[in-house]
């Protein structure tokens, strides 16, 4: 009986220390992932390559903890550090490349990747209004049609929560940010268009 418990004892144990391993990695990783974002917006891309090469080998090494225990892979914890990290590497893609980089080059599963999307464009129309308010309207209409590319990617997945988990709720929240983008941005360019109006009318003047 003794050893019995010693053995079941040390399993327990093990798990115990993979857990708090697992917690502490996935905070660091989402820390990272955020910071990473944060530094996007502020042009910071010195920052940006660095947080995100933290968070690489805080992926990989949570990577680790689901091929020794498979049954953290649904975790929330790993999902969370999965989609944050997602988001900070899928942003660094369409912003500077204008690409949207797949699930299986950045090492993420399907559900934290699409989620990541959706938030990702929460970010982008961000990106947009500050692309407007310095006037590169240009830039601004990249963000929208990256946005629109990511609705129409988000829409083709119609399942159910069982499957899915909120998936609907994304798809109507990124629906809505694309929809707000794309009256601001028509109002940002009936503007521009409305000053090179002014300004035409009074060169011709002189």
């Amino acid at each position: 009986m003794k050893k019995i418990v010693e053995r079941m004892r040390r399993h327990f144990d093990a798990q115990e220390k993979l857990r708090e391993q697992v917690l502490e990695n996935s905070r660091q990783v989402v820390r990272l992932s955020a910071r990473a974002i944060t530094a996007m917006h502020r042009g910071d891309s010195a920052t940006v390559k660095e947080m995100i090469s933290q968070a690489k080998e805080g992926i990989a090494t949570l990577a680790e903890a689901v091929k020794a225990e498979p049954h953290l892979a649904d975790s929330g914890t790993i999902l969370a550090a999965y989609q944050e990290y997602c988001e900070a590497v899928l942003m660094r893609a369409l912003i500077e490349e204008g690409k949207m980089p797949e699930p299986e080059e950045m090492g993420v599963p399907y559900k934290p990747y699409l989620a990541a999307l959706a938030d990702a464009a929460g970010e982008l129309r961000r990106r947009a209004l500050d692309l407007i308010r310095g006037d590169e309207v240009d830039a601004a209409e990249r963000m929208l049609k990256l946005m629109e590319d990511i609705l129409e990617l988000l829409m083709e997945f119609d399942y159910p929560d069982a499957i899915l988990p909120g998936m609907k709720r994304r798809q109507d929240m990124v629906r809505h940010v694309v929809e707000k983008t794309r009256g601001d941005l028509t109002t940002a360019i009936r503007q521009q268009k409305l000053e090179s109006a002014l300004r035409r009318s009074e060169r011709a003047r002189k």
